[in-house]
């Protein structure tokens, strides 16, 4: 079972690509398509959604493009999740007894703590591995 869509793999790729270039201008959606290998339609779509959820601008023109709203280290992996999903429930446990509304709100919380890894946190492994693969040569 496949936990997670395309659409979350490359809107990720898409703002981690983002990420990289943050301190630059804004970034076209042909350079971002293709240094991280998305679909430029696809990504259009998936930019307009993280727009409207504030993790990126953008601007118009010859000279623009888009950029990320904040800093990589202040966008984390499951605040891409949910701009283009919806916000992550594990099951509707309202109607539960107590102890697993407890029980499912825990598990919950833990879970969603598994994609805390900021943008900027991706570049440094990125960063790293490349070092690490440039000394072996």
């Amino acid at each position: 079972m496949k936990i997670f869509s395309d659409k979350i793999n490359y809107g990720i790729l898409a703002l981690f690509e983002l990420g990289k270039n943050y301190h630059k201008s804004h970034i076209q959606i042909k350079e971002i398509s293709k240094e991280q290998n998305i679909p430029k339609s696809y990504l259009e779509q998936l930019l307009v959604l993280l727009k409207k959820s504030e993790l990126v601008e953008s601007i118009r023109g010859a000279q623009g493009g888009y950029k990320l709203k904040r800093p990589p280290n202040q966008i984390q992996i499951i605040d891409i999740i949910e701009a283009l999903e919806s916000p992550l429930l594990m099951v509707d446990y309202s109607k539960n007894s107590e102890v697993l509304q407890i029980y499912w709100k825990k598990k919950e919380i833990e879970f969603k703590s598994l994609f805390n890894t900021t943008i900027e946190e991706l570049i440094n492994e990125e960063n790293i591995l490349k070092k690490r693969i440039f000394y072996d040569i």
